[in-house]
């Protein structure tokens, strides 16, 4: 398999080309499953009871979508419901894209059968692409795992006996899906089985042989870049029945034995094998003939099957784990600490192998400051990482690993202190890791750590990208990648980076916390407090997780709930954003008094962060001090200014600066700050309302209402409007009650 980039061979199931990096998941056309974010593109948002292409009646909006917004509507020409996408600018002006969906539609269209989602049609009124496609009310089979991660055998086997007699139906026409997983499988109501999304799929007389699909669940053919056929969508039914049935895919190159419960070995051992034969000509012939063995299997009948003309060598199946001392070290990831709204995370990588190091006599303490880095989320387990990271490289000042572990946990203390001792230890320990192995992937993962504090966005992009090159299942360099998309607006590649850090380490909970962060990012709030309970499952002490829950309560106007969280991530380590945030709680409350206290706790932990100070001189505004209020208006601005020249490339330490400004009566900074966050990142709806915060503040109340206006139109809340005190000057006005009403 090549490149379609570059042409360079690729990596069995690497996700990325490590030549060019180019992502190897070509799939251009993705099934809405959950709910996310639509960016912007308020032509997309029509009120039920709208008519659309003089067709389709819009009876309730069904979900958010990256390509764009899903509907339930009524379907005049059919005389039914049907799903409706509305597709966002532009991708509908993308060519390739749109192709993707006129094959899709082409395809399905041939293939009448109960268990494939029809599609319907491709459309384009006044411009705005629509496809419409079979209504169901269910969940995808990727959301069931994750509700239930290992399925009764006998559930296991329905859903595969389904989404074989739909592969079966497509194969007989000579189409193949070629992207086979589970988020292209809805369940529905009834629990059954629909197999959706043939957007990269080949009809009969294909000769295309460029890599499709999603690496994860593709046969080794498709890797090896060779014409995929039906044989090549079983191995991918194989595969996903492996994971209903509790167990990860088959990693690159992984030889577990078998280790299922002898009954469930009996039965189920040969259709795995046979399903997923590295060679295909060993594998099960047919759609049909797989649908009969699992039929059988799941009535409980006898069988022993071989299948092809090959040796009959099959890929050995993943069905446990067995992890040595050496197998747990290679696994252990080193994370770091985390406050909710620090706008990157910090999870660190998974150590090297151990085998060329064991002898090493700083090994042992290196190891042990990876684990408190693993386990803990507080400052003092960044504390005690540091000590014994510095033990190992006492010990043996050449482990090149250690250096860098350790220039990683200076940053993620940097960040909470803002301590300039923090970054000059973390620049030191860089610079002799960088000098004992500057091209080990664990050393420039440390180094793109360090660029990412300096919020150097762009660049700590360029070098993670190659870090997971080079190093495709680091899922602690997935998630720091995730970042600085989101920092640099780019939603698709930076949901695609947490999920697939999600996928390589799915039961480790600061990558549920990541995810929440970016959802909440996007705006996507129901997201949010969904992957900080997940997270709060995984590690009930996760002083992440309660702070993370609590500010996406916050924003949603859950108050009560917010509160309560903060509390409890109080009580596993004090710090000054959870003071900060709890304050805040009480602010909004018009519980005044108690939000001063917390503010005032908050700057006395971290009196050079701009928020604490600025959040301080709200709640003494709402005590009438306005003496005090200004002080620290001015203080709020003065450690905003420092933040903006550290980091000039940063559009929020501008933004800040400017509502700071503002507050502190300077209107030729705050105008100017505030335009320039805007120019820097135009997408982002909080930027576009702290322009309308800092207007309103100086009496300009249509241009507090055009920003205002316009960062509702990309995702601004009704909630994050109203619990504003600044724009209480425009509630009577007609504009603003207008705009509210169109806030969600």
């Amino acid at each position: 398999m090549k490149c379609p980039q570059c042409s360079s061979p690729l990596e069995f199931r690497a996700p990325r080309c490590t030549a060019c990096g180019s992502s190897i998941h070509l799939t251009s056309v993705t099934t809405v499953s959950g709910h996310l974010a639509i960016l912007e593109d308020p032509a997309l948002h029509f009120p039920p009871g709208a008519i659309l292409a003089e067709r389709f009646t819009i009876l309730e909006k069904a979900g958010d979508g990256g390509m764009g917004i899903v509907y339930k509507a009524f379907d005049t020409s059919l005389d039914q419901e049907v799903a409706l996408k509305l597709i966002r600018a532009d991708l509908a002006g993308d060519e390739d894209f749109v192709d993707s969906f006129k094959q899709e539609v082409r395809l399905t269209r041939q293939i009448a059968h109960p268990n494939v989602c029809r599609v319907h049609d491709l459309g384009d009124s006044h411009g705005l692409l629509f496809f419409s496609m079979e209504w169901l009310e269910g969940e995808t089979l990727s959301q069931k795992l994750k509700q239930q991660p290992a399925m009764a055998p006998e559930r296991a086997l329905e859903i595969a006996e389904g989404i074989g007699q739909a592969l079966g139906a497509a194969h007989t026409r000579g189409i193949v899906h070629r992207d086979l997983k589970p988020s292209n499988v809805m369940i529905d109501a009834a629990g059954a089985v629909h197999v959706m999304d043939f957007g990269i799929a080949v009809g009969p007389g294909s000769t295309a042989e460029s890599p499709s699909g999603t690496p994860a669940y593709m046969s080794p053919e498709q890797w090896r870049g060779e014409l995929p056929d039906a044989r090549s969508d079983l191995y991918s039914l194989g595969l996903i029945l492996l994971e209903m049935l509790g167990h990860e895919p088959p990693a690159p190159g992984e030889r577990v034995p078998a280790q299922l419960p002898p009954p469930l070995r009996r039965k189920l051992g040969p259709i795995l094998e046979s399903l997923l034969a590295e060679d295909k000509e060993a594998r099960c012939p047919s759609a049909e003939k797989a649908v009969t063995a699992l039929r059988r299997a799941r009535e409980g009948s006898g069988f022993n099957w071989r299948f092809g003309k090959g040796r009959g060598t099959s890929r050995p199946l993943r069905m446990g784990w067995t992890l040595s001392a050496a197998g747990l070290l290679l696994a252990a990831t080193i994370f770091a600490y985390l406050h909710w709204l620090s706008p990157w995370p910090w999870p660190g990588p998974k150590p090297p192998s151990p085998a060329p190091e064991i002898e090493s006599p700083g090994w042992a303490y290196y190891q042990r400051g990876v684990q408190y880095l693993l386990e803990e989320d507080t400052v003092r387990g960044i504390d005690d990482a540091i000590h014994m990271l510095h033990r190992a490289t006492e010990a043996d000042s050449n482990l090149a690993q250690a250096w860098a572990k350790l220039g990683e946990a200076y940053w993620v203390r940097y960040e909470e202190t803002h301590g300039e001792p923090s970054r000059e230890e973390a620049n030191r320990a860089m610079a002799k890791a960088l000098a004992l192995s500057p091209e080990m992937p664990e050393v420039q993962y440390a180094r793109g750590r360090g660029l990412l504090a300096e919020k150097k966005f762009g660049e700590a992009k360029d070098v993670l990208e190659n870090v997971v090159k080079r190093a495709p299942q680091l899922d602690a360099a997935w998630a720091n990648l995730e970042v600085t998309y989101r920092e640099l607006g780019n939603y698709a590649q930076g949901l695609r980076a947490i999920q697939t850090a999600i996928r390589l380490n799915p039961k480790y909970f600061r990558h549920q916390v990541y995810l929440g962060l970016f959802l909440y990012k996007f705006g996507e709030d129901d997201g949010s407090i969904a992957a900080c309970r997940k997270a709060l499952e995984l590690k009930p002490n996760s002083r992440m997780a309660w702070n993370g829950l609590g500010t996406t309560y916050l924003k949603v106007g859950r108050l009560t709930e917010a509160a309560a969280a903060f509390v409890e991530s109080l009580k596993l380590e004090e710090d000054a954003t959870s003071y900060s945030n709890l304050g805040t709680s009480h602010y909004f409350q018009g519980q005044f008094e108690d939000a001063v206290k917390n503010y005032e706790r908050a700057t006395e932990l971290d009196p050079k962060d701009a928020d604490h100070w600025g959040n301080l001189g709200d709640a003494l505004t709402m005590l009438k001090r306005g003496s005090d209020a200004h002080t620290a208006y001015l203080r709020a601005a003065e450690a905003a200014r420092a933040e903006a020249q550290r980091v000039p490339s940063d559009p929020r330490a501008h933004l800040m600066l400017g509502l700071y400004c503002a507050r502190a009566r300077d209107k030729d900074c705050a105008f100017k700050e505030g335009g320039r966050a805007a120019l820097m990142q135009p997408g982002s709806s909080d930027i576009l309302f702290r322009n309308a915060v800092i207007h309103c503040i100086f009496g300009e109340a249509d241009e507090a209402l055009d920003w205002l206006e316009r960062a509702v139109k990309i995702g601004l809340t009704k909630v994050e409007i109203q619990n504003d005190p600044d724009l209480i000057p425009l509630h009577a006005n007609p504009r603003y009650l207008k705009i509210l009403e169109l806030a969600s």
